[in-house]
């Protein structure tokens, strides 16, 4: 890693320092653990116990995933994007950061560095209360019994598969939160992938499976009953990802600043 870019990720990292975007890495995956939590304190009526002992922690890591990935990670990612570029776009920042003897693709791969990485740090917090959630419920809920050990290996795998599938999405978004000074336009095309995402999910059946390869969908393939090719759409979504952003960066390095 070039040392102008290390430089623009700590420049990022100062200019985060104390704003919101911090906080709701720990307030969006904690309110889908809530969310379960109770759902689940409502036993013998909760999903939890439908398929008997044995089966408490899959189904606990499912009904935290599912909302997740396919509602509360995608509208994350808009928010976080809109938030990490807005900043520079109050007051047109732009004109004076960009005129320092950097690349001009530094700005563009250190804030998508620091989106991805919020990302990241609010699985490992979902991955830390679904583990919070399986200690606390038997002494809530004495109907509910989590067996040991936890199956680390499967809850781990199916979020960082949810985490990798959600690349493209992101790409996107940082592509459209960087163009289009408007905080509305970014969160706008965030709230309609998001709708779209769950609207496709949801007809999947009807539509076919080569819909769930729409971005916004794609972690439905994870979290979806029937078996999908995921290494597949983990291509899709890296590949198509490393385009999109190739392509932001471009137009950004080129982008007249007025």
């Amino acid at each position: 890693m070039s040392i102008t870019l290390l430089r623009a990720l700590h420049a990022e990292e100062l200019k985060m320092k104390g704003t919101i975007a911090l906080k709701i890495v720990v307030l969006f995956p904690a309110i889908v653990v809530l969310l379960e939590f109770f759902a689940v304190s409502q036993a013998p009526f909760s999903a939890v116990n439908l398929r008997g002992i044995g089966y408490e922690w899959t189904a606990l890591t499912i009904g935290i995933l599912r909302p997740w990935g396919l509602l509360m990670m995608p509208l994350f990612i808009a928010l976080e994007s809109a938030l990490v570029s807005g900043i520079d776009h109050s007051g047109n920042q732009w004109k004076s950061l960009l005129a320092r003897p950097l690349p001009r693709w530094t700005p563009y791969i250190a804030k998508l560095i620091v989106v991805v990485s919020m990302a990241a740090a609010s699985t490992f917090v979902l991955l830390c209360g679904i583990l919070m959630d399986g200690a606390i419920l038997p002494r809530v809920q004495s109907e509910v019994v989590f067996g040991f050990p936890v199956p680390w290996a499967a809850i781990c795998r199916q979020s960082a598969q949810i985490l990798g599938l959600a690349f493209l999405p992101l790409a996107i978004q940082h592509w459209v939160s960087l163009r289009w000074q408007s905080f509305s336009i970014a969160i706008g095309i965030g709230i309609v992938g998001t709708v779209l995402g769950v609207a496709i999910s949801t007809a999947a059946d009807q539509l076919g499976v080569w819909a769930l390869y729409f971005p916004w969908a794609l972690p439905t393939l994870v979290l979806d009953r029937q078996p999908h090719n995921i290494e597949a759409g983990l291509l899709i979504s890296g590949a198509l990802g490393l385009i999109v952003t190739a392509a932001g960066c471009f137009e950004f390095c080129r982008r007249e600043v007025s």
